[in-house]
């Protein structure tokens, strides 16, 4: 069995990391993809470096839009979504070479739903690597917990492979941050078994400027909006892991703190 899988790759202000991005798609192992990617109303030069880094590859496909944020970028790639399974890679991100390889044997001889792998949170002077001791497979009350707890699986849509079936009727929502929070555990709702992979396939880039980083009044109360929205959906079926979700709003306002006190 050899399923196209579509990645979803938003494009918007990343002319300085996309060639690394593209290039990290390009070289998979597992090659029967599709990489839709979108460009959401960049100003610089990324689509240029799209033509220059892809040149004639037919699994390569870019589309414009006006600029509408992350969430409306990806709600498109879904609409547009050909493969059976799909996964979503940030522009300013790498993926190992056996990215999908790794994340679709998950999916395919072990008959998960999702299929995780391990990552690497890069800082500009260190790294730090996050994955399990060993590759596991979770049922989902057990995945879910790990979700919730934000710690080796990631309230992030990236480093995760999925079946195409679970994104029905699901959107991330726009015009709001913390949108990943709301929305993965929705599709960690709709599965049964979670392959989680031991390796570090994915590359998460810490940089100046991105979303991640920014500061914004509200910050705080976006965060716990999100975060009330998933524990209201996990806990509606799983009572006892309400806890976690008490968790992550003490860490909404510890993090709030934090900002103020380190803002001039």
């Amino acid at each position: 069995m050899n399923p196209l899988v579509s990645i979803i790759i938003p494009i918007y202000n990343v002319e300085k990391y996309l060639k690394n991005c593209l290039l990290s798609v390009k070289n998979q192992t597992y090659g029967n993809f599709e990489a839709i990617c979108i460009n959401d109303g960049t100003k610089d030069n990324s689509e240029k470096v799209f033509y220059e880094t892809v040149g004639n590859d037919p699994r390569f496909k870019l589309f414009t839009k006006k600029n509408g944020g992350l969430s409306s970028v990806r709600n498109l790639g879904l609409s547009l979504a050909q493969g059976e399974l799909i996964s979503f890679v940030d522009s300013d991100d790498t993926i190992h070479m056996n990215y999908l390889e790794e994340l679709v044997k998950g999916i395919v001889e072990y008959d998960c739903d999702i299929s995780i792998c391990g990552h690497n949170i890069n800082y500009p002077r260190f790294t730090i690597p996050s994955c399990f001791p060993k590759t596991t497979i979770m049922k989902q009350k057990t995945a879910l917990s790990f979700l919730m707890s934000d710690m080796m699986i990631k309230n992030y849509s990236w480093g995760k492979c999925y079946k195409k079936k679970l994104w029905k009727d699901i959107q991330f929502p726009e015009n709001k941050t913390y949108e990943d929070v709301e929305t993965i555990c929705k599709t960690f709702m709709r599965s049964h078994r979670f392959y989680v992979s031991n390796k570090l396939l994915y590359n998460y880039e810490i940089r100046q400027g991105s979303i991640s980083q920014q500061k914004a009044a509200g910050r705080n109360r976006e965060l716990k909006r999100a975060y009330r929205h998933q524990m209201n959906i996990v806990t509606k079926k799983y009572p006892t892991l309400k806890p976690f979700g008490y968790i992550n709003l003490f860490k909404a306002d510890i993090m709030h703190l934090y900002d103020v006190m380190t803002t001039k």
